[in-house]
């Protein structure tokens, strides 16, 4: 080498060391090939570990980016848990060159979606944006994987861990059955095994961290190393490598991770543990150590809970919910990284003692392995289990999400290429042989951590009860394990400037579906689309009325038990009959009553078992049978389930502020009914609701999936013999209305949180008037992460883990409503914030930056709305349900672009009735009341939980 050619690389080495020595290394390639199921892909590998998968998919102009670390709540330690989910919220908080909550606003003002993950094994972040802002993903990432900790202060420390205290409150401790997994944990694995211990942590633990604790889990576990960065959808492949080379090449690789290796936990004998928790159906959950992710016996394993649990053939259908012993029982086997978990659940009826549920589990799995496991009926169980499992293999592989971390989840766990056509495989080679083979190594014989919970009873003197974890490490040794010594913190040294922000180029438009409308002679109103990049059809039939049929002479709850009877036995099929078919084709057909005003048929199946698919349906929607046996049964289903209603703080509040808003008409009467009504229905009152509101000129079917307009149409001719018929929607009564922000309660004794719901009844739907344009004006308020006010409640105040507030409205006008689930102490003065922003908001209106952010992230988070079959269905669905024009699309973007400040602060000043609004709360009368009393509006009243019927309260 000469001297000029040594002085180059020198200057280069100094200037530019980093992209020199980061260029990608292509390691691995998977090509698309005619008539294959595979997720094509490159991976590459950076010089500094940073393994880098691209996944192009040109049909919608949107990107997606994951960054997978292979780190969960299985790398921490005995008293230090949680720090992984911790950290993930840290994660979001701003680094060197994104300042706090900038992360969230870069990607929701370019339309985007985004968030973060974590389980055991590992944590995510992601984001889906417009094509043309890969670039700003790739930099927002890098910054947060290379130049986080400088940017943690205390301030966000403690924030985030009020935060996340929150997350566990309202997902965990003030859910039924919420410390379910956490107390099976601790039984199932060993004292100090990395899964004996929940994802989200211990509170106390979270107490204890300090910010020093967290800065040294991210230099172990959050090197480049120990990454898989995914980017999939609209992009070109070599711009991309440059770019992941400019942001990422730099950033120095983290401590050496080793893949962990834990035994399958033994028991040896049966280990029993009981909850006393605020629910209503006690719950038997027996678990059998199983297998890890990727073991050879994980697909027989999962087959063989399929059969055994899944589906209205199954042995525990037929034995718990057949028998009328339970309301729900299944089996599943979920597996992760270190171990599987062969899980049985019974949600039994209350007047079945824990005792005999089970014993009947245990009668059954040895009913199953005699008459069905060691018959000839396994043979056809088995094609079931197979075909279903297939179907929800290929289903699971639509949207660039899905497929991005099924290919991060390969990457990490499987060590070998792997693909679409493996997964399928695996499963389709399991045989009865292996069904055996598992059963007898994994279940026959063996013990099990046997957890039941049960309805705690409120004894007095105990009106300041709270429900908390217990933490078995509370007293463990603090200190952090050796590896943890000596980290440093490094940055990268580059040569460009990474403050400034990427420019983007110019947006590409979305790529709005396609659509066919049609209709049969008999009314039924047809829209369609193609979506070829699935081998799946979808198709939703909706039936107008609802519970609001109810009001044509029937009791409340008789459409919705109508719709669950109608998933029973038809004229030629019994219920397990009817099940068995669909599982040898892979398909589902469920009628559901979700709501006020539909009934609802969704079908999915794969093109190839179409025509039998229909067949079916035709005989579930034109021969359904409602026999006296399933009325019985379904019925008795449908009472318990209401009374359980009543352990549900969320839908205790959505029941109690519906009748707010709406009073004593149809749509202020939750669609389930009162145990009072359906105890009162009969089969006859069911028979005529089916023959007298079942209509096809009521009814519209959306189809979306991966066949043509001319050949599905052809196929679903059959529908033409359904007769029309005279259905009358009801006339539905005034709605109250209030004066004065007034505080209604509703008692949740030893809730940890409330729910809260502040709001008043505004507008009926519609896509250019002043429904659509509330919403608008409502974003930046309540309608997005950056909002008002979940920065204030969320990020300031750490009263709740979010807050939001929209207008909602069908065919009837809607309430604008704004809520959170609050920690039980701050409930007063989450209320006081509500309000301050809200009318502040009302007074002074709508900031230029809040203006300019709200029609930037409306407009272009539109090229974000068609990329999946159910995005493009609730597209159709609103077409056809509202009878839209073509361009409506267009109508409501010119709109949101010409708004303006003027407007919008019009907009606030008359639709944020703050003097109308009602102020819901369902919490701990004993923690909360005092409190509420002393906000300014008046004596708190209170409501009866049980039929949301008013006390002592006027409208």
């Amino acid at each position: 080498m000469n001297m000029k050619s040594f002085l180059l690389l020198f200057v280069l080495s100094l200037i530019g060391g980093s992209l020199l020595l980061a260029q990608p290394t292509l390691v691995e390639e998977v090509k698309q090939e005619e008539g294959k199921l595979v997720i094509p892909y490159q991976k590459y590998k950076l010089n500094n570990g940073l393994t880098v998968i691209l996944h192009e998919d040109h049909e919608d102009p949107i990107v997606h980016v994951n960054v997978t670390y292979h780190v969960g709540s299985a790398r921490e330690t005995p008293g230090k848990s949680g720090f992984a989910h911790f950290f993930e919220h840290m994660m979001f908080q701003g680094s060197d060159h994104v300042e706090e909550e900038e992360h969230f606003r870069i990607v929701q003002e370019a339309g985007g979606n985004m968030n973060g993950t974590t389980n055991r094994d590992r944590t995510n972040y992601f984001e889906t944006l417009p094509a043309n802002y890969l670039e700003t993903a790739l930099w927002l990432e890098a910054d947060r994987m290379g130049f986080l900790l400088d940017a943690v202060t205390q301030k966000s420390f403690e924030n985030q861990r009020s935060t996340v205290k929150n997350e566990k409150g309202q997902n965990y401790l003030s859910r039924p059955y919420g410390t379910l997994g956490e107390v099976t944990d601790q039984n199932l694995y060993p004292s100090g095994h990395a899964y004996s211990w929940p994802t989200i942590g211990y509170t106390d633990d979270l107490d204890r961290a300090s910010e020093q604790d967290l800065k040294n889990f991210f230099l172990r576990w959050y090197g480049p190393n120990n990454a898989i960065l995914i980017i999939a959808g609209d992009f070109e492949k070599e711009n991309t490598l440059k770019m992941v080379e400019k942001y990422f090449g730099g950033i120095k690789e983290g401590p050496v991770v080793k893949k962990q290796i834990l035994p399958r936990p033994i028991i040896p004998n049966d280990k029993y543990s009981t909850i006393e928790d605020d629910i209503f159906l006690p719950l038997t959950q027996f678990v059998y150590p199983s297998v890890p992710n990727y073991h050879r016996d994980e697909p027989a394993l999962d087959m063989l809970a399929g059969i055994m649990g899944q589906g209205n053939n199954s042995i525990f259908y037929k034995n718990f919910i057949k028998s009328e012993k339970a309301i729900q029982a299944f089996v599943v086997n979920p597996c992760f990284e270190l171990s599987g978990e062969f899980t049985i659940q019974v949600y039994a009826y209350p007047t079945e003692t824990l005792e005999e549920t089970e014993k009947l589990i245990r009668s059954t799995l040895s009913e199953f392995e005699t008459d069905v496991l060691l018959t000839s009926a396994i043979d056809d169980k088995l094609v079931q289990a197979k075909e279903v499992m297939k179907t929800q293999i290929i289903s699971g592989y639509e949207s660039l999400l899905g497929k991005a971390a099924q290919l991060s989840q390969w990457h990490m766990l499987v060590g070998r290429p792997y693909n679409l056509e493996d997964e399928l495989k695996r499963y389709d080679e399991v045989s009865k042989e292996d069904l055996i083979r598992v059963y007898n190594k994994y279940l026959k014989g063996k013990k099990a951590v046997i957890t039941n919970v049960v309805r705690r009873t409120p004894q007095p003197g105990e009106e300041d009860f709270e429900k908390k974890s217990n933490n078995p490490y509370a007293q463990a040794n603090y200190t952090d394990p050796p590896e943890y010594a000596g980290l440093k913190y490094v940055k990268a040294n580059d040569d460009f400037d990474r403050s400034a922000r990427p420019k983007t180029g110019a947006p590409k438009p979305a790529i709005i579906p396609e659509y066919f409308k049609s209709k049969l002679a008999n009314d039924i109103s047809i829209i369609g689309t193609k979506n070829a990049s699935l081998p799946v059809q979808y198709m939703m039939i909706s039936i107008k009325g609802g519970h609001i049929l109810d009001e044509n002479g029937f009791k409340d709850g008789t459409a919705f038990l109508t719709a669950a009877l109608m998933n029973e036995a038809t004229e030629n099929y019994t219920t397990e009959e009817f099940s068995a078919e669909l599982n040898r084709l892979g398909s589902t057909i469920e009628v559901a009553v979700n709501g006020n005003d539909e009934t609802n048929v969704f079908i999915e199946c794969r093109p190839e078992n179409f025509d039998a698919t229909m067949k079916l349906l035709e005989e579930r929607l034109l021969r359904s049978k409602i026999t006296e046996e399933d009325f019985k049964r379904v019925k008795k289903q449908v009472l318990e389930g209401i009374k359980n209603q009543r352990t549900n703080s969320a839908l205790i509040a959505s029941k109690a502020f519906a009748n707010l808003m709406y009073g004593n008409t149809v749509l202020g009467r939750f669609y389930t009914g009162t145990y009072e009504t359906v105890d009162a229905i009969k089969l006859e009152d069911v028979k005529r609701f089916y023959t007298e509101n079942y209509a096809p000129n009521m009814t519209n079917i959306i189809l979306v999936g991966a066949m043509g307009e001319k050949e599905i149409l052809s196929k679903i001719q059959f529908l033409n013999n359904w007769a029309k018929k005279e259905v009358k929607m009801p006339e539905i009564g005034a709605f109250p209305t209030y004066e004065g922000p007034q505080v209604l309660l509703i008692d949740k004794p030893a809730a940890p949180q409330s729910q809260i719901r502040i709001g008043y009844l505004a507008h009926a739907y519609d896509y250019n008037g002043i429904y659509f344009k509330s919403n608008v004006m409502n974003f930046a308020l309540g309608g997005n992460f950056n909002s008002r006010i979940n920065l204030n409640l969320r990020e300031d105040k750490g009263f709740t883990y979010g807050a939001r507030s929209n207008f909602m409205g069908s065919e009837y006008r809607g309430p604008y409503a704004a809520g959170a689930s609050v920690r039980a102490s701050a409930t007063d003065s989450s209320i006081v914030e509500f309000m301050k922003e809200i009318n502040n908001y009302r007074e002074n209106g709508i900031t230029d930056a809040e203006l300019e952010f709200t029609k930037s992230a409306i407009l272009q988070s539109d090229i974000l709305n068609y990329e999946t079959s159910m995005q493009k269905g609730r597209f159709l669905d609103r077409i056809v349900r509202y009878d839209l024009p073509d361009d409506f699309v267009k109508q409501q973007s010119d709109i949101v672009t010409n708004l303006t400040k003027a407007e919008i602060d019009k907009l606030a000043r008359e639709q944020l009735k703050t003097e109308n609004m009602v102020i819901l709360v369902v919490g701990n009368s004993y923690v909360v009341k005092k409190r509420l009393e002393k906000l300014g509006y008046g004596k708190v009243k209170e409501l009866d939980a049980d039929n949301i019927k008013l006390k002592e309260f006027k409208m």
